[in-house]
């Protein structure tokens, strides 16, 4: 008899731990905030001519994948044919309009995370000469392409009092992005982001 009642009090003990565990899991699942954000983003870029870009990108993170709404304008711009006296002139050559839905993954750390991701965008391109007699000609193209990017991103560690109060520090980070396809472009920027980057 006391031999059944030690082997039943010893499993009970073994097994308390582990309902504690996972009751403690589906608290901490159920308190803890959606990873979602946006982050804008701005840098140098190669089109067919050396330029610069800007752009937005909605993200949200499940599990270690990521799922992403990208936004980018991207500009080149050429020298002028004309001579000139004092210091070159240049004019805009192509002007490039990106929609991307990109997926990838992502990984994180206590207070930073990185990430790769692909997928499939719509290009808007409008693209630009100028004749000696400076007369511009303008063309325009719409294609699909291969959007990716490449993201390290810090963000703060903690969990505030207020939890809205984490979606309001920004979080910094480094992104090298572009496109291929009929028209590729690349580029590498600065990122400003706000909202959730990890669960706090």
């Amino acid at each position: 008899m006391i031999k059944k009642l030690l082997k039943i009090i010893f499993v009970f003990i073994l097994s308390s731990p582990m309902f504690s565990q996972q009751a403690n899991d589906a608290e901490a699942n159920e308190n803890s905030n959606p990873i979602i954000y946006v982050e804008g983003f701005g840098g140098p870029t190669v089109v067919k001519n050396i330029g610069i870009s800007g752009g937005v990108e909605l993200n949200c993170q499940s599990g270690k994948s990521l799922f992403s709404f990208r936004y980018i304008n991207a500009v080149g711009y050429r020298q002028r044919e004309e001579n000139y006296i004092i210091a070159p002139r240049f004019y805009k050559s192509e002007d490039t309009k990106e929609y991307a839905l990109l997926y990838g993954g992502r990984w994180l750390s206590d207070n930073h995370s990185y990430s790769i991701s692909a997928g499939i965008s719509r290009v808007n391109m409008e693209w630009a000469v100028r004749d000696l007699d400076d007369v511009r000609h303008g063309y325009y193209e719409n294609f699909y392409a291969v959007p990716f990017e490449a993201n390290y991103k810090w963000f703060y560690s903690k969990k505030k009092s207020n939890l809205i109060f984490n979606a309001m520090i920004p979080s910094v980070g480094v992104k090298l992005f572009g496109s291929i396809g009929e028209y590729s472009f690349v580029g590498v920027g600065v990122t400003v982001g706000f909202g959730f980057s990890k669960h706090y």
